[in-house]
C-alpha cells in the first residue's frame, strides 16, 4: 500500500521534496497519512488541531504528542476555542489553514498534506451535484490545490477508506473515531452509509473512475480558468463587452464566477445566469444588485462591480445586518426589536425580504403601489401639500426588485400593508442627533 501512495505521489507530481506539514486529527485516515508518508521516508511535521468541542479532545491531542516524540518527529498543536460569533465550521476551517500555513513558514516548506480518500472524493462530488456548482466544484477534491505560495496536496485518492482501517489494523495503529460519524443528521454521513455502497455494487470500478472524472474536470477548469485570469488582468477587473461577448459561453461564465469570487460574492448557477442577461441588454447605464450592498454597473460597453453602497450623490444599498446614514440626517437599519416611541419604522416581513434595498431621493416617473392602484410620487407629495423644497430630499425605500416600499413621513406602499400580517422585523429611521 505504502509503494502504491508512492508511485501515485510520482506520477501525478505532487512533488514532495520539502518537509510536509501533515494535519493529523487522529482518526484513521490522517494517522494512515502519517505514517505511510514517514514510513516512505518524507520528513514530515505532525500537525494537530484541537477544537475542544468533544472530551476526549484534551486525551487526543497527549496522544498525538506522545506519538510525534515516538516517532521523532516535531509536534505542532492549535489550542481553538470557538468565540461563538459567526459560523462554526467556517471559522475553524480558516483558523486551521493559517495554522497550517504559518508552520509552513516556520519550517520553510510549502507543502501542507490533508488526508482525504475516495470515499471522501465521491462523496463531494455527489453533494455538489445536489448542491450545484461550477466545473471546479463538480470535480470534487482536487489532488492539488494552490494556495498563494503554499501547495495542499492530497497523497491519499488513490485509497478507500476501507484500505486505510486495514492498513490502521495490518500496523496496529490505534485511531480515534468520532461518534458522530456513526450518525445520518448530515447528508454527508446519509450519502456515506447509504448511497455510496449501492453504486459500489453497480460499479466494482467506482474509485477509479470518480478519480478520472475529477481529474478530467479538474484539468478543464484549469485551462478555462486560466484564460479568465488573463482576461480579467488585462481587463482591471472589469468587462469590456466588445470583447467579453465574443468568447465562448464557458469562458464567459467563469469569467463571471471569478469576478464575483474576486469581492467574496457568493456565486451559483442562477447568479451567473441573471448576469448573462444583465450584460446582453448593452443599453446606457444600469444596475445590478448583488449580495453584501455590492453592484454590478454596466456602462455601455463596460461593466464592473463597486463595493461602495453610495452610488451617486443620492442613492444608498442597505442590508440585513448593515446601516447607512442618509444625506447626513437619517439613518437607516433593520431591528428585530420594537422600535422606540417616536422612531419612524416600517414593519416588514423577514422571509419575504428581497435585498439590498435602496434608499434615495426621488426621480421623475417614480410610483408607489395603493390598494386602489398606482400613484405617482410627486403628486402624493403635492397632495400632501409638501413644498417643493422638501421634496427633492425626502428619503425613498425600494427592494432590490424596485418596488417603493415607503416614501419616509408620509406613505407606506400596499406592499408593506400586507406584510402586517406576517411581519417579524423593522426597517427604522432615526433622525441623525446635529443634523
Amino acid at each position: 500500500m505504502e509503494n502504491g501512495v508512492k508511485d501515485f505521489i510520482l506520477k501525478n507530481n505532487l512533488n514532495i521534496n520539502n518537509k510536509v506539514i501533515c494535519a493529523v486529527s487522529g482518526g484513521a485516515d490522517s494517522l494512515s497519512l502519517l505514517y505511510i508518508l514517514y514510513n516512505l521516508g518524507y520528513d514530515v511535521v505532525l500537525a494537530h488541531v484541537n477544537h475542544h468541542k468533544r472530551k476526549e479532545s484534551e486525551m487526543e491531542e497527549e496522544k498525538m504528542r506522545k506519538l510525534a516524540e515516538k516517532l521523532s518527529i516535531p509536534f505542532e498543536v492549535l489550542e481553538y476555542h470557538f468565540d461563538g460569533v459567526g459560523n462554526f465550521h467556517d471559522k475553524s476551517h480558516q483558523a486551521r489553514y493559517d495554522f497550517f500555513r504559518g508552520l509552513c513558514d516556520k519550517y520553510k516548506t510549502d507543502i501542507i498534506a490533508t488526508a482525504h480518500q475516495q470515499d471522501d472524493q465521491i462523496e463531494t462530488i455527489l453533494i455538489k451535484l445536489m448542491e450545484g456548482s461550477n466545473l471546479y466544484g463538480y470535480g470534487g477534491i482536487p489532488l492539488v490545490n494552490y494556495d498563494g505560495k503554499y501547495r495542499i496536496i492530497r497523497p491519499l485518492l488513490c485509497l478507500s477508506k476501507e484500505d486505510l482501517y486495514n492498513y490502521c489494523k495490518k500496523n496496529n495503529i490505534k485511531y480515534y473515531e468520532d461518534s458522530s460519524n456513526h450518525e445520518d443528521d448530515f447528508l454527508r454521513n446519509r450519502i456515506r452509509h447509504h448511497i455510496i455502497p449501492l453504486l459500489k455494487e453497480e460499479c466494482s470500478d467506482l474509485y477509479d473512475k470518480a478519480l478520472r472524472y475529477s481529474l478530467i474536470l479538474h484539468e478543464s477548469f484549469s485551462f478555462i480558468r486560466d484564460n479568465s485570469i488573463s482576461y480579467l488582468r488585462d481587463h482591471e477587473d472589469s468587462i469590456d463587452l466588445l470583447s467579453f461577448n465574443k468568447l465562448d459561453i464557458a469562458l464567459k461564465k467563469d469569467i463571471i464566477s471569478l469576478l464575483l469570487e474576486k469581492y467574496d460574492i457568493r456565486r451559483n448557477t442562477n447568479i451567473i445566469n441573471d448576469i448573462l442577461v444583465f450584460l446582453s441588454d448593452n443599453n446606457g447605464t444600469k444596475t445590478l444588485n448583488l449580495e453584501g450592498g455590492n453592484i454590478l454597473i454596466r456602462s455601455y460597453n463596460k461593466a464592473y462591480i463597486s463595493t461602495n453602497k453610495l452610488v451617486d450623490n443620492n442613492t444608498y444599498y442597505l442590508n440585513i445586518d448593515e446601516s447607512i446614514i442618509f444625506d447626513n440626517k437619517y439613518k437607516f437599519y433593520f431591528s428585530k426589536n420594537i422600535p422606540d416611541f417616536g422612531v419612524k419604522y416600517i414593519k416588514l416581513c423577514y422571509n419575504t425580504l428581497k435585498l439590498p434595498f435602496e434608499i434615495r431621493k426621488r426621480k421623475n416617473g417614480d410610483y408607489i403601489n395603493l390598494e386602489s392602484g398606482t400613484k405617482k410620487v410627486s403628486r402624493v407629495l403635492v397632495d400632501r401639500k409638501v413644498e417643493s423644497i422638501v421634496r427633492d430630499n425626502i428619503p425613498l425605500v425600494f427592494d432590490s426588485n424596485n418596488n417603493l416600499l415607503w416614501i419616509v413621513d408620509y406613505l407606506k406602499s400596499d406592499i408593506v400593508y400586507k406584510m402586517k400580517q406576517n411581519s417579524d422585523i423593522y426597517l427604522i429611521c432615526e433622525v441623525v442627533k446635529n443634523a
